[in-house]
């Protein structure tokens, strides 16, 4: 761990405490320049596979995962912490659900699932990637059902 101030490694622990979603939130201090920042901690998923649409298999990256989801979200009134909490309970249901390998749809079905609930429009910019609207009609009819309150086929956790 470094300081993101100014790089140095010498930090000192000022409070731990846990995080939302099984991790560990902890506040920090650099001893070099006094900068204080918190860092979030979780446990890596290094054994988990994911399992492509033409059958390639490769190691789940959660940054990729966020990457997606951010620029969904983008411009939207979505803070950090709840990006955070949404990726780590989308995890936790994945890893519960599949042992070390999982549908790359699965992945995509679950964020959505969460992401409905948080906000339409961030939900309807990630799903239009990884639904096949082929049809208009498909895309209008996912738009008129936000501004409806229907909520359509939602399953409960």
């Amino acid at each position: 761990m470094r300081c993101p101030k100014c790089s140095s490694d010498d930090l000192k622990v000022l409070e731990t405490r846990p995080g939302k979603v099984a991790s560990t939130r902890r506040r920090r201090e650099c001893l070099e320049c006094g900068h204080r920042f918190s860092t979030i901690e979780e446990v890596l998923h290094e054994d988990l596979a994911v399992v492509k649409r033409d059958g390639r298999r490769e190691s789940f990256d959660r940054t990729k995962l966020a990457m997606g989801l951010r620029r969904a979200i983008a411009k939207r009134p979505i803070d950090a912490e709840q990006i955070n909490a949404l990726l780590s309970e989308t995890l936790r249901r994945i890893e519960n659900e599949f042992d070390s390998e999982v549908p790359s749809r699965a992945i995509a079905d679950a964020i959505m699932h969460r992401l409905r609930k948080v906000d339409g429009i961030a939900w309807l910019r990630y799903a239009s990637f990884y639904e096949d609207f082929m049809e208009l009609s498909r895309f209008a009819e996912e738009i008129l059902n936000l501004g409806g309150g229907k909520k359509g086929d939602e399953d409960s956790d």
